[in-house]
């Protein structure tokens, strides 16, 4: 598919909501682009969130066949799908609350929203249950583990405005759908790209490889 919005001389009348499905697509494409050798991203279009919805939308993607399937890529596989669900709560609460009460979580209930998202939390867990049947953990710390690291791949300096950048750039599209490989290229031209390409290194240095020490050290008390 041919992308007209980088490219369009003058501007488009665009009705679609600037919406928490658009963030949360948005979401999935940024945290893939930590995974982008193991995985061909397709396509992108921004997600519905009401229930019982036929078209869910979102990042479509592709696994490199020629990779053996192990831990670390399902567990890939789990932060992008709960991207949209960690996402859609920075765009709920605000990112300055989920920075502040981060700290408590998953002691604290109500700052993952699940409304509309409750597909892919589902594929988050059962994405979980090859990494803590791997390391012998029990599934919710596994579980938890994705979550505080998502949220605090949200909260590196950058890393919104980035999300910011491909959920406008979803919003002010003439197409329901964009390619993601026109997507990439339009943000290989902008200023902060480098320092972006810098924290995903930073974001995957921080969590691999994963061991099961680094996994039951994050959530310490949870029984």
């Amino acid at each position: 598919m041919q992308l007209s919005i980088f490219s369009i001389q003058e501007p488009v009348i665009n009705n679609k909501p600037l919406d928490r499905g658009t963030f949360m697509a948005a979401a999935q494409f940024v945290t893939a682009l930590n995974f982008a050798g193991e995985f061909e991203l397709l396509s992108l279009s921004a997600m519905n969130t009401q229930v019982g919805a036929a078209k869910k939308g979102g990042l479509v993607f592709v696994r490199n066949g020629k990779l053996k399937m192990h831990p670390e890529i399902y567990d890939h596989l789990s932060l992008i799908s709960i991207s949209s669900i960690c996402a859609g709560s920075v765009y709920f609460h605000g990112r300055d609350k989920i920075a502040t009460e981060i700290v408590n979580l998953p002691y604290k209930d109500g700052l993952l929203n699940l409304a509309g998202a409750e597909e892919d939390y589902m594929a988050f867990k059962r994405l979980c249950s090859p990494v803590s049947r791997f390391f012998l953990l029990q599934a919710k710390k596994v579980q938890w583990s994705a979550i505080l690291s998502t949220f605090r791949f949200f909260m590196m300096e950058g890393i919104w405005n980035v999300v910011n950048f491909v959920a406008h750039a979803l919003h002010q599209a003439d197409a329901d759908v964009l390619a993601c490989a026109q997507l990439l290229e339009s943000m290989q031209k902008q200023e902060w790209y480098p320092s972006f390409c810098q924290s995903l290194q930073d974001f995957h240095t921080s969590r691999y490889p994963l061991t099961k020490v680094g996994l039951e050290s994050e959530l310490p008390e949870m029984a």
